[in-house]
């Protein structure tokens, strides 16, 4: 596995709480994963995930999260995600490279885009997205290994966000 879990989660669009609940609660019962491995991201990186001393891994947000919770990244673009998530401090313990986004999909169908940080020699500073179910998508994160052409995978699957 290339990856490493947990990953942030932006809210790009205005998505209920109940279906923020249901997201993770189905990508963290997956049977194959069955951990929190979304952090459904804040501005406020002490929030996030902090690396352990000791080297164990670290969880996302459980269920059921704040009803008063509201995704400072509504409205944003994935150029902004971007910027938060090459911006962490080292001490936040998510993935560097891969994160999910909820977007107005997200409120129809439950379905998480996974995105992908480019390398930084291409001007285009975010992969294109794939939509994934929320069921499958950490199966679908641990299952990436080095060797992937993600290029070439999203040329059979890109998504483009519903904003």
């Amino acid at each position: 596995m290339c990856t490493q879990p947990p990953f942030a989660l932006f809210a790009l669009a205005d998505v209920s709480i109940q279906t923020e609940n249901w997201v993770l609660q189905e990508a963290h019962d997956d049977p194959s994963v069955n951990n929190w491995w979304w952090y459904l991201a804040t501005l406020d990186y002490r929030a996030a995930p902090q690396r352990k001393p000791d080297g164990t891994g670290q969880t996302g947000t459980s269920t059921p999260i704040d009803p008063s919770f509201s995704s400072p990244f509504v409205g944003k673009r994935l150029e902004d995600v971007a910027q938060w998530l090459k911006g962490k401090p080292q001490s936040v313990d998510l993935d560097e490279r891969y994160f999910g986004v909820l977007d107005k999909q997200a409120e129809k169908s439950g379905k998480i885009a996974i995105c992908r940080l480019n390398d930084p020699e291409v001007e285009r500073e975010v992969a294109w997205c794939i939509l994934r179910a929320a069921d499958y998508s950490t199966l679908f994160l641990a299952g990436l290994d080095s060797d992937l052409d993600w290029n070439e995978l999203v040329s059979f699957q890109k998504y483009t966000l519903e904003l």
